[in-house]
Order: structure tokens, then sequence, then C-alpha cells
């Protein structure tokens, strides 16, 4: 979990942070509709760092589109691992309140929990990179930006953004 947390905070916050800040010009529904894939859901971000995850995401329906079940589980895993904290809580929480179980006992259930599905998360970062390579290609032959360092900017950010579904906070 340490790994996960350090890798986190150093590949994608610190990224994420320069990304925010630079505006491409290009929303996140032009991205994907120039990789052939419907809308998204509030699409209408124009930064580096929303345009990157977006690539990132888009890699991974292309790959499953290609037949890599793999890729679907790993975008279909990211919800569940933004709910297993609070469900891992809860059972914490009454386990403590029903004195069924030793408060140590509880806690460590609950670390040991989020520490294995950590190390799940971390073990699929290579078709991560895999979906962002296979993505980029597409993205860089479109040529949809107007400045070779907006689009270097995006691949960073899409890079880095690997690291944000790792960590379930």
């Amino acid at each position: 979990m340490v790994i996960a947390c350090v890798g986190r905070q150093l590949g994608w916050v610190n990224v994420r942070a320069g990304g925010l800040r630079r505006d491409c010009g290009v929303t996140v529904n032009e991205l994907r509709a120039t990789l052939e894939l419907p809308a998204a859901r509030g699409g209408t971000a124009s930064d580096a760092a929303a345009l990157g995850n977006a690539l990132r995401e888009a890699g991974l329906e292309l790959l499953e589109k290609d037949g890599m079940t793999v890729a679907k589980a790993r975008r279909k895993g990211v919800w569940l691992m933004r709910v297993l904290p609070v469900l891992v809580m809860m059972v914490m929480v009454f386990a403590l309140l029903t004195k069924r179980v030793p408060a140590g006992w509880a806690v460590a259930g609950g670390a040991a929990l989020v520490g294995f599905w950590t190390l799940l998360r971390l073990t699929g970062l290579p078709v991560e990179l895999r979906a962002v390579s296979r993505a980029a290609g597409p993205f860089q032959d479109a040529r949809l930006l107007k400045r070779l360092s907006d689009e270097d900017e995006i691949l960073r950010c899409a890079r880095a953004s690997i690291w944000n579904t790792v960590w379930p906070w």
C-alpha cells in the first residue's frame, strides 16, 4: 500500500496539478469522437489532465473492443475500487458496535482487504500502459491539437493517470 500511495503522489498528483493549468482547446468528447468512441458524460473539460485521463479510459475501451477481457475487468474494477473503502468501513464500524469482533481484528481485517485490493490493482498496471499506447497511436495520427507540446502533456498525463486507479482514495 505504501508503494501505491507514493506512486500516486509522485506519478499522478504532481503531474495532474500541471495538467489542470494547461488548456488544450479540445474537449474530451472531441477526443473520443476522434477515436470513434461515443461521447462521455461530462465531456466538456479541455485541460490536459482530463484529456489524459480520457485518453487512458478510451484506450481501455479500444482494447476491450479488440477482445481483451482484462481491459473490461480493469475498467469495471475502478468503480468497485471507489466503493470498496466505504463498504469496508461500514463492516468495520458494525463489527465494532456489535462487539462481535475485537477492535484490533476489525481494523486489521479492513486494512488487509484494502491492501489486497490495492495489490490486485498494482498488478494490472501493464494493461493500463498498453491502453495508453493503444489510444495514443490514433490520437497522434489525428493531429487534433494545434501545439505539439499540448499533445506531449496529454500523453504525459495519460501515462500518469494509471496511478489514479491504484489507490482507493
